[in-house]
């Protein structure tokens, strides 16, 4: 974090070809032999989800499972201004206790389907319709979920305008609710829960840095408010990011949203900010240290019909507020270290540090996808004190596109977690395998 903006279409990690490798690839050979409208794609990737032990803060509540996703994909440009593009793609879970779920199984399902006027990513105008995913910044609010195996793909219409330096993005979008954990077919669009945004980039106005002013405009059908009584979600979100570089190695950070509108209801209204100091060494690997903070409001009263829990939206928020996911950025006091190096050649390792206090001790705690962790005390009596993470990573690139990764994080319980939840701690270790064909 803090290195640079990213915008719409992050890198994919497990993408060998973008660090430079030269390797075998069986889609490259393949396109070879197709002519330059015609293109196919494909990822492979597994993880190990080993133990969860603690889940929930439990004792003896683990679940250990073996995720296997497959992508397949299709480019279409029978013109440079005219694309098409198809994807699909069947992601499962061997092993995991019941029930079946989307965060986990998505069978055969359509995940891409689009068609572009222009070129999104680097045109000075483009149109893109369709099934499709969004990265909007940092991805802390509107995003496609990268550690996600079924990930999140929009149903939208986007358009895109740049111009010396300066970016304006606008959409309208349906967050694809994915139906196919049972059975093979497409998730069909379903209307009612929609965002409009707008997504903006200045890129000259500061040396070294990016600035991206944001609006996003959510509405939803039948959310019920503190009166308990049913009725429309509908509140803005205005915010910015701010990235740079610093002389001497220092990077640096910035987002903040704020909120208004109505949760049925009931009024709406909350925050949260993000920052983030960094320094890079000269020296072999160079070697990051940051520290950073977050901060994100909670709800004082859940009776006096005013709601002030930050609503994290649609995120793709793994390592963000720590390696586990549960915790996240709503009412929430996050101070966080980390260090990262590239410790060899296609080799990097990183660890963190977390200490976690509740912005209001009159609501819950709540994971990394904005659910609830843990339900809130309304009186008050848990404390704030939620507790402590370490997280450890590394990651290797093979020379012939295969990558593994490696992790763990492990929460120390504080005070609230163990006036809550039996007080255990939360271990979540996991081996990652990938391989973009």
């Amino acid at each position: 974090m803090g290195k640079g903006p990213r915008v719409s279409s992050p890198v994919d990690p497990h993408d060998s070809a973008s660090q430079g490798l030269s390797r075998f690839s069986p889609a490259g050979e393949l396109n070879k032999q197709l002519p330059e409208w015609l293109r196919f794609d494909a990822e492979y990737r597994a993880r190990l989800e080993e133990g969860f032990s603690g889940k929930l803060f439990r004792a003896n509540s683990g679940d250990t499972y073996f995720l296997n996703r497959i992508r397949l994909g299709v480019g279409i440009r029978p013109t440079d201004w005219l694309k098409f593009h198809l994807e699909g793609q069947d992601a499962r879970a061997f092993g995991k206790n019941s029930p079946r779920t989307s965060g986990f199984y998505d069978l055969f399902d359509l995940r891409q389907g689009y068609v572009e006027l222009g070129d999104t990513e680097k045109g000075p105008l483009a149109v893109r319709a369709g099934r499709q995913t969004f990265y909007w910044g940092e991805g802390r609010l509107m995003a496609d979920s990268l550690w996600s195996f079924p990930g999140r793909s929009f149903d939208a219409v986007r358009a895109t305008l740049r111009h010396r330096g300066y970016r304006l993005e606008a959409f309208a979008a349906s967050a694809v609710q994915i139906t196919r954990t049972t059975s093979a077919g497409f998730s069909k669009p379903r209307l009612g829960n929609n965002v409009h945004g707008l997504y903006g980039g200045i890129e000259k106005l500061v040396p070294r840095a990016t600035i991206e002013p944001y609006v996003f405009w959510r509405i939803g059908a039948l959310v019920t408010g503190e009166d308990n009584k049913p009725a429309d979600l509908n509140f803005k979100t205005f915010g910015f990011r701010w990235v740079g570089k610093l002389p001497a190695g220092f990077d640096y950070g910035t987002e903040i949203a704020t909120q208004k509108g109505k949760v049925a209801n009931s009024d709406f209204n909350a925050w949260a900010g993000h920052w983030v100091l960094g320094h890079t060494w000269k020296a072999p690997g160079q070697p990051r240290f940051f520290t950073e903070y977050n901060y994100a409001t909670g709800d004082g009263n859940p009776k006096d019909n005013k709601v002030q829990t930050f609503d994290v939206m649609y995120p793709s928020t793994h390592l963000k507020w720590g390696e586990t996911d549960q915790v996240g950025w709503r009412n929430i006091h996050d101070a966080r270290a980390g260090f990262e190096i590239a410790a060899a050649t296609n080799w990097t390792a990183s660890t963190n540090y977390h200490a976690y206090w509740l912005a209001n001790v009159h609501d819950g705690l709540y994971a990394a996808n904005g659910s609830v962790a843990i339900p809130r005390v309304a009186a008050g009596t848990a404390g704030r004190w939620v507790g402590q993470e370490a997280d450890v990573q590394g990651s290797h690139k093979f020379a012939n596109g295969i990558e593994i990764n490696i992790g763990v994080g492990h929460i120390f319980p504080g005070t609230f977690i163990k006036r809550t939840a039996s007080g255990h701690g939360y271990t979540y270790p996991y081996l990652m395998v990938a391989y973009k064909f």
